[in-house]
C-alpha cells in the first residue's frame, strides 16, 4: 500500500479527488487493522496453548481467545484458578528461580515451608505429592514476547491484503 497523492491548492476538484482517496484508504488501514489484532490475538492463543505446561490438561484446557469487533480487541483467557502459581512459581524453587517480570506483592515461600516443603493430596490423582514448590513457568509473559514479536510483521500483511 505504497501510496501518492498529488494536490493541487489551486484546484477544488483536486483537493476533493485527494479526500476521496485519503478516505479510502483510511478505510482499508480500519478493516486491516481488524483483522491484524485477531489474527495477532489468534496467533497468541495458539502459541501460549502450545507451551502451556500439562499435568492433568485442566491449565491448557482453560485457555480460550475471544475478539470484539465494535472495539477492535482481542483477549487471551487463562480460566484455570492455579494458573497464577503455574506463572510465577511457588515455594523456595520458584524464589530460586523468580519470574522474569514478577507480579507486585507475589510470595514465593508464603507458608514459610522452606527447605522443609509441604506435602498436599490430590484427589484428581488420588495420590500424595510432596513439594518445595515449582519454578515459575511464565506462559503467559513467553506468549506476551511472542506477540511483540510478530506483531509489526501481523499489521503489515493485514494491511497489504485489505
Amino acid at each position: 500500500m505504497n501510496e501518492t497523492i498529488t494536490i493541487d491548492a489551486f484546484s477544488r476538484k483536486s483537493i476533493v479527488q485527494a479526500k476521496d482517496r485519503l478516505t479510502k484508504i483510511s478505510k482499508k488501514v480500519g478493516s486491516g487493522s481488524h483483522e491484524a489484532v485477531k489474527n495477532l490475538t489468534q496467533a497468541g492463543y495458539e502459541y501460549m496453548k502450545s507451551i502451556a505446561p500439562v499435568f492433568t490438561g485442566e491449565l491448557a484446557g482453560s485457555i480460550t481467545w475471544e475478539y470484539d469487533e465494535s472495539t477492535n480487541t482481542g483477549r487471551i483467557i487463562v480460566g484455570s484458578g492455579y494458573a497464577l502459581y503455574v506463572e510465577y512459581g511457588t515455594g523456595i524453587v520458584g524464589a530460586s528461580r523468580p519470574h522474569p517480570e514478577p507480579a507486585p506483592g507475589w510470595t514465593y515461600d508464603s507458608n514459610g515451608h522452606g527447605e522443609k516443603g509441604w506435602t498436599y493430596f490430590d484427589e484428581q490423582q488420588n495420590r500424595f505429592y510432596h513439594t518445595r514448590g515449582e519454578q515459575p513457568h511464565a506462559f503467559v509473559y513467553k506468549t506476551k514476547e511472542y506477540m511483540k514479536s510478530i506483531a509489526a510483521s501481523e499489521l503489515k500483511v493485514s494491511l497489504l491484503n485489505a
